[in-house]
């Protein structure tokens, strides 16, 4: 993966500023599990997490077959839409959903799937095009970047069904366009997949898109549930856009460490390589940074 850079292109757009999802394109892009998946497409709703928790709380826990269907929610504008850490989280330019996978896990099992999320979406842009694959970066524990700017993120809560059961509530907001002014108020740089797609179709586009998301998360879904983290780890480490450059880890802006980033885990944590040894980090309210770049 290509190191962050302090050079980035300037924001642009090449989408209309109503883009919308073709609920019947989208269906039928769908293959295998996603077939199964309720979709729901809103024009505004507060948050698309919220509003899924809320559904896994009422929804009857299926069995057999049924037990595959996972749920989508995708909101053209979220009014109350949640980053990390509380953080405020809307995405006017680009593409902000949730979904909701039953998984007949105990909560324990759930390590690593929000590096699970990552990786199946790094590879939903790969099959869209081949030359997004190759710019998109992992950040552990739970963003994708080009080029050290932010392309999408992702929040995972979940909503325990009885023993052994779980639904994971996946919020992701994924950039299409960059975003001036989201770049303005944050002050940094972000990422947009148009940058990287010369020919990306503003009509049909957005829906393969999401498309793609869907059936790789449907694939995760299968494969986290059978073997859990483990066998993605080094597909993971082999896309982690910091694996072996210095970084620091900070929680409310101090710094609790500071070393050689060197991949993660079989259960998702990062591999810290510190003075005093390798250290495995677990994610918590943990933020990444170059080891150059303040709070």
């Amino acid at each position: 993966m290509p190191a962050a850079s302090n050079h980035s292109p300037a924001p642009s757009s090449s989408l209309p500023p109503a883009w919308r999802i073709d609920p019947v394109r989208l269906r039928a892009a769908l293959v295998d599990d996603a077939r199964q998946w309720q979709l729901e497409i809103v024009e505004e709703t507060g948050s698309t997490n919220a509003d899924l928790v809320q559904a896994c709380r009422r929804t009857p826990w299926a069995e057999g077959d049924m037990l595959q269907a996972g749920m989508l929610r995708l909101a053209y504008r979220q009014t109350a839409g949640r980053g990390r850490q509380g953080r405020p989280w809307q995405g006017q330019a680009g593409m902000t959903f949730s979904v909701a996978m039953p998984l007949a896990l105990p909560p324990a099992r759930l390590a690593g799937l929000s590096l699970a999320v990552g990786l199946a979406l790094a590879d939903a842009l790969d099959d869209v095009d081949a030359r997004l694959g190759k710019v998109v970066g992992l950040k552990w524990p739970n963003d994708l970047q080009i080029d050290g700017r932010k392309l999408a993120g992702i929040l995972i809560e979940s909503v325990p069904a009885g023993p052994q059961r779980v639904w994971a509530v996946v919020g992701i907001g994924l950039n299409l366009v960059r975003d001036a002014a989201m770049e303005a108020a944050l002050g940094r740089s972000l990422a947009g997949v148009t940058e990287c797609l010369d020919g990306f179709d503003p009509l049909h586009g957005p829906t393969d898109l999401l498309a793609a998301v869907l059936n790789r998360l449907a694939g995760m879904r299968t494969a986290f549930l059978a073997d859990g983290f483990a066998p993605m780890a080094r597909r993971w480490s082999a896309r982690d856009a910091y694996r072996d450059q210095p970084v620091r880890l900070l929680h409310d802006g101090a710094v609790q460490a500071e070393g050689m980033a060197r991949g993660v885990d079989d259960e998702g944590h990062l591999l810290l390589e510190t003075a005093s040894g390798l250290q495995r980090i677990a994610s918590g309210e943990l933020s990444l940074r170059p080891a150059g770049e303040g709070a």
